[in-house]
């Protein structure tokens, strides 16, 4: 059963009623389920995969601790992940070990495959750019 939020607020002796929250209990339940996430990175003509693990936060937002890896090795980056799993999905990062480097940020629209296709950008450093895969969130 769905219970409305309703948000109160007393403003200077006034009494003032919010709107009921939208959005259905199936779609809240799903979001908070999601533990991993994973795709392709194509960049400076390599193809590797990534993942992140997932934490929600609520809203489609996800604390993320992603693992990619170039020429073999793993790199370590920690940012976020948000995605309403319909149509579209966006993160960022910031290196946190084992070689990694610089800050991203990537965004993306999901395909009928339930695969998005992003672009993805270094925010500092070099400013490389390339593409990226990322599944439906797990």
């Amino acid at each position: 059963m769905k219970i409305p939020l309703i948000t109160i607020v007393v403003l200077g002796g006034m009494l003032v009623l919010g709107g009921v929250c939208s959005g259905s209990d199936k779609d809240s339940a799903k979001l908070s389920k999601i533990t991993s996430i994973k795709g392709m990175c194509t960049f400076s003509g390599k193809q590797n995969p990534w993942s992140a693990k997932l934490t929600p936060k609520g809203d489609g937002t996800y604390d993320a601790t992603y693992v990619s890896t170039w020429n073999g090795k793993a790199l370590d980056y920690v940012g976020t992940v948000k995605t309403d799993l319909k149509s579209e999905i966006s993160g960022s990062g910031k290196a946190s070990g084992r070689g990694a480097n610089g800050t991203f940020e990537f965004s993306g629209k999901y395909g009928n495959d339930g695969i998005a296709q992003c672009s993805y950008n270094e925010v500092n450093g070099r400013g490389r750019k390339g593409t990226m895969t990322a599944e439906m969130p797990q």
